[in-house]
C-alpha cells in the first residue's frame, strides 16, 4: 500500500511537472526559435534551405541542444515556483518595495475602502487589517485566505496548516492540489509571456526586423501575460475557498489527534487555539496568561488613503508596454 501511494504521488508530480513546467517551457523555446528565424536578416526560406543542407550529425546536435534548453527552462520553472508565488504576492524588499510596493498598496487600500460595503471578503483583508494589504491582487486574495482562520477562530494558519494538512480527506486534498497546480501554471505562463515579450521584441529591434513583428511580440506577450495573471487570480480565489473549508470542517480533527478537548465556539475556542499556537511558536505553556494583542490599524490610521489617486501595477505595465512599442516603431523613423 505504501509503495502504491508513492507511485501515485510520482504520477501526480509527473503530470504536474509536464503541465506546469515542461509544456510552457517547450512552447517558450519554440516561439523564440520562430522569432529568431523570422525576425533576422536572412529570410526564413534561406534558413530552411540551410537546415536541409546540414549533415545529420549537425542536425542531431542542434535538436539535442534545443531539447536540453527546454529541459533547463522546465527545471528552473519547477524549482522557482515558490519564489514566483512570493514575488507575485508582492513580498518584495529594497527599492522595489519602496517604489512599486508602496504604489500598489496605496491603490489596493483605496479599492478596499471603495469595496468595504460590497462582497470583498475573499479578495482583500478586512478593514481592521488594512496594514496587511499587499501591493498585488494575488497577494491580497491569498492574504485574505490566510487571515480567515485567525480572525474567525484565533488560529495562526502558518503554524496550524502543516499540522492540519495531513488530516484532510482525499477529496479536499485533491481539490487543493488541483487549485494550487492551476495557480502555478498560470503564474508560469505569465512569467514566460513577459520574458518572451522582452527577449523577442529586443531581438527584432536589434536585428532591424519588421515593426509589425516587433509589436506582435511585445504587445502579444504582454496581453498573454495579463490574461494568464487573470487566470491566476481566479485559481487563487478557488484555492483560498478550499483553505477556508479545510479550517471550518476539520480543525477539530486536529484537536482530536492531539488529544485536546474540543471547546465550544466563540471566545472559548478562540482562546484555546491562541494558547496552542503560542505553545507551538514559543513554547509557552497552555495555562499561561495570553498577553494583550495590539489593536490593528484601521482606515482612520491612514489619513491620506482617500486623498491620493491610486494607480495599479497592471495599468503601469500596460502603459510601459504601449510606450515601449510605440518608441521602438517611431524612433528609427525620426
Amino acid at each position: 500500500m505504501f509503495t502504491m501511494t508513492l507511485g501515485e504521488a510520482a504520477q501526480v508530480a509527473g503530470r504536474r511537472f509536464v503541465r506546469v513546467a515542461l509544456l510552457p517551457g517547450l512552447i517558450f523555446c519554440f516561439l523564440l526559435v520562430v522569432v529568431a528565424s523570422v525576425g533576422g536578416e536572412r529570410p526564413p526560406g534561406a534558413l530552411l534551405r540551410a537546415w536541409k543542407s546540414q549533415p545529420v550529425e549537425v542536425k542531431a546536435f542542434l535538436v539535442a541542444g534545443f531539447v536540453a534548453a527546454v529541459l533547463l527552462v522546465a527545471a528552473f520553472l519547477d524549482s522557482a515556483q515558490s519564489a514566483l508565488l512570493r514575488y507575485a504576492e508582492g513580498r518584495w524588499a529594497g527599492i522595489a518595495d519602496r517604489s512599486l510596493g508602496r504604489l500598489g498598496r496605496r491603490c489596493h487600500r483605496l479599492r478596499l475602502l471603495r469595496l468595504a460595503d460590497g462582497p470583498a471578503h475573499h479578495l482583500y483583508p478586512p478593514l481592521t487589517r488594512l496594514h496587511e494589504v499587499r501591493p498585488t491582487r494575488l497577494g491580497n486574495i491569498l492574504t485574505s485566505a490566510e487571515l480567515y482562520p485567525q480572525l474567525r477562530y484565533g488560529i495562526d494558519a502558518v503554524l496550524v496548516w502543516p499540522r492540519l494538512f495531513p488530516l484532510l480527506p482525499g477529496g479536499l486534498l485533491g481539490a487543493l492540489a488541483t487549485a494550487r497546480a492551476e495557480l502555478s501554471a498560470h503564474l508560469v505562463r505569465a512569467v514566460l509571456s513577459c520574458a518572451f515579450a522582452v527577449l523577442a521584441s529586443c531581438y527584432v529591434a536589434v536585428q532591424g526586423g519588421p515593426p509589425t513583428l516587433l509589436l506582435i511580440c511585445l504587445w502579444g506577450g504582454v496581453l498573454l501575460a495579463l490574461a494568464s495573471y487573470r487566470g491566476a487570480l481566479n485559481a487563487a480565489v478557488v484555492y483560498g475557498q478550499h483553505v477556508r473549508v479545510a479550517f471550518d470542517l476539520h480543525r477539530n480533527d486536529l484537536l482530536a489527534v492531539l488529544g485536546e478537548e474540543r471547546r465550544p465556539g466563540g471566545e472559548a475556542e478562540r482562546d484555546h487555539w491562541k494558547r496552542l499556537c503560542l505553545f507551538w511558536h514559543r513554547g509557552v505553556p497552555t495555562n499561561h496568561q495570553i498577553p494583550p494583542v495590539e489593536s490593528p490599524r484601521t482606515a482612520a490610521d491612514i489619513p491620506d488613503a482617500r486623498s491620493r489617486p491610486g494607480v495599479s501595477l497592471t495599468q503601469v505595465t500596460v502603459a510601459a508596454a504601449a510606450a515601449a512599442g510605440l518608441a521602438a516603431v517611431l524612433v528609427p523613423h525620426l
